[in-house]
């Protein structure tokens, strides 16, 4: 799900399912930002409808680029799946994106602090975060 290019902005993002919930009132604006994603105990229907709303709403309208973190499964069968519903949903912004980055909540996930200046280099495979 990585595609190619470098851009910086704002991190912002977290939790999938907590950003759905946001949108209607509280998610700040991702206009020239980076978004962060992860999710949990991850269900093929849950994670489609999950970023139809996001997509739909015009919430991720402006992005600069994707940051992508674990999402865990409780059956490993469905990983190709959710990767590939990610990717249909986000392809279509345009904008650099890296896939399989180490934070969530999966095993050995890194803090990721949110909020910061953050600059994404699809290329080289890197995440970095000014704070």
């Amino acid at each position: 799900m990585t595609t190619s290019g470098r851009v910086s902005g704002r991190l912002i993002g977290g939790n999938l399912e907590t950003l759905v919930t946001m949108s209607g009132w509280g998610l700040p604006s991702l206009e020239g930002a980076i978004l962060l994603i992860e999710a949990v105990d991850c269900m093929l229907g849950l994670t489609d409808r999950t970023l139809t709303l996001l997509t739909k709403s015009g919430c991720l309208d402006g992005i600069a680029g994707i940051a992508v973190g674990q999402f865990t499964l409780s059956n490993r069968e469905k990983a190709e799946a959710i990767m590939d519903i990610v990717d249909e949903h986000l392809r279509p912004f345009g904008v650099p994106m890296l896939g399989g980055l180490p934070f969530g909540h999966g095993k050995r996930a890194l803090t990721t602090p949110v909020g910061g200046l953050a600059a994404l280099d699809a290329d080289a495979g890197t995440l970095t975060v000014d704070y």
